[in-house]
């Protein structure tokens, strides 16, 4: 049994005329909300499935009281609510609800991703978001401002087949610098996602006094333990070694837990001075960056950033909510001041690149939302440049399998309960999808 309720009043179009006219002949009832409010809320109340297509993606401003109590209705009402395109009352550019709008489980969007999927209050009210076609030719999608959206088949194309007689040189090596008195865990959760996802070989440079752990934790990772200052953080006295194994090493992650201070930061200018491989910074290695901003221009390799949003407000001297405010706009504006690849972490996590492009993300989930994710992130970005891939591809790739794992490790648990190992244990059947 289906109602016809009419929001906002008599058809104003010739296609909504013609669509209205169709509803009569096939003898469906129509409730219109201006004429009979009580009908139109039974009516909502006692649906199992709520299709809502009110306002599409031309709306600015906010819905009328009369409709702005209806959409409470639709809120507070049992039924399942699909939206087509967005959720009505959401502004389709910037992500933002001015005033009261549909909270939708799903939301069916014509063609491709429109932007509010991903920013702002359209991250909350969207649930989950799946794209069908309908016709329109790809090449009238490509519109100047289009988000950028990563997907299945872009992964598969960044992790091209491994030969049958390829041997562990062939895959990369990764030099993760990572772990503190206190932070071990960092460095295995680093360390275990970048042997997850298939490079040759893992070198963790550490503190002596966590060894023991992280060795035991993670044995397929060579452990180079490193003189450490009384806080168990690296001192400046494990330079030249760390110095000598930058020589060999494909890809670089620093910052992991690896805590803060005057021996930390000097060792980061120093290698951000002598690393010609790519070099991911993650946390600390973030935070040691933020006062120190000219330091970027020192770098003669490319450089990748990973900040959560506290990060973020730290590198561009603001705040958290100014950050969550405009999510796209401090990532690319950041990106391409400073020539790096930025990934501002998050639910909607964004991937800023250099030339201005903007990459969005559709995978993951709120239960990923604890310690030691990023962690894991920062790992398998490493991983994936050890093995060659370049930043642009390496990034939205690491961002997408992360979210992915963490969707698959949640569908076998609860989001409530997921831990970042449970989503670093989801990589290899996550992976077997792409190697058939």
């Amino acid at each position: 049994r289906v109602t016809v309720i009419r929001v906002l009043g008599l058809p104003m179009t010739p296609e909504c005329e013609e669509m209205c006219r169709k509803v009569l002949e096939i003898g469906l009832p129509i409730c219109d909300l201006f004429s009979d409010e009580a009908d139109c809320a039974e009516n909502v109340a006692q649906a199992d499935l709520i299709v809502d297509a009110v306002f599409g993606t031309g709306f600015h401003g906010q819905p009328d009281p009369t409709t702005a109590t209806f959409f409470t209705q639709v809120n507070r009402a049992p039924g399942f609510v699909a939206a087509i395109d967005l959720p009505s009352g959401l502004d389709c550019d910037s992500g933002r609800a001015q005033g009261l709008c549909i909270h939708a489980d799903l939301t069916v969007s014509f063609s491709a991703y429109k932007p509010c999927h991903f920013l702002a209050d359209g991250i909350d009210v969207c649930g989950r978001v799946a794209v069908a076609e309908i016709g329109i030719p790809a090449d009238l999608l490509a519109y100047d401002g289009a988000p950028e959206v990563f997907d299945a088949a872009a992964v598969r194309e960044s992790l091209p087949p491994r030969r049958r007689s390829a041997n562990k040189g062939d895959f990369g090596k990764a030099l993760l610098v990572c772990g503190s008195y206190g932070m071990a865990g960092a460095a295995i959760l680093a360390a275990r996602a970048s042997l997850r996802c298939g490079v040759g070989l893992v070198r963790l440079a550490l503190p002596r006094s966590i060894y023991p752990i992280v060795a035991a934790a993670v044995p397929e990772a060579v452990c180079l333990p490193l003189p450490e200052t009384d806080r168990g953080t690296l001192s400046a006295d494990s330079l030249p070694q760390l110095l000598d194994a930058l020589k060999s090493a494909d890809a670089l992650l620093f910052g992991s837990g690896v805590g803060r201070g005057g021996s930390v930061e000097a060792l980061l200018e120093a290698i951000l001075q002598n690393a010609r491989c790519p070099v991911v910074l993650d946390a600390d290695g973030i935070n040691a960056l933020s006062t120190r901003i000219h330091w970027i221009e020192q770098a003669n390799a490319p450089l990748l950033l990973t900040p959560h949003p506290g990060e973020m407000a730290r590198l561009c001297g603001t705040d958290i909510p100014t950050v969550q405010a405009d999510r796209l706009g401090c990532a690319t504006r950041f990106a391409q001041t400073h020539r790096v690849t930025l990934v501002l972490k998050g639910a909607g996590t964004v991937t800023a690149l250099p030339n201005g492009r903007a990459i969005f993300n559709p995978t993951g989930n709120p239960g990923m939302a604890t310690g030691g994710s990023g962690d894991a992130l920062a790992g398998m970005l490493t991983s994936l440049l050890a093995q060659g891939l370049p930043a642009d591809r390496a990034a939205p790739t690491a961002v997408w399998l992360h979210g992915a794992a963490g969707d698959a490790a949640a569908a076998q648990g609860s989001l409530h309960g997921l831990t970042p190992s449970d989503c670093i244990e989801a990589l290899p059947r996550l992976f077997s999808s792409f190697e058939r």
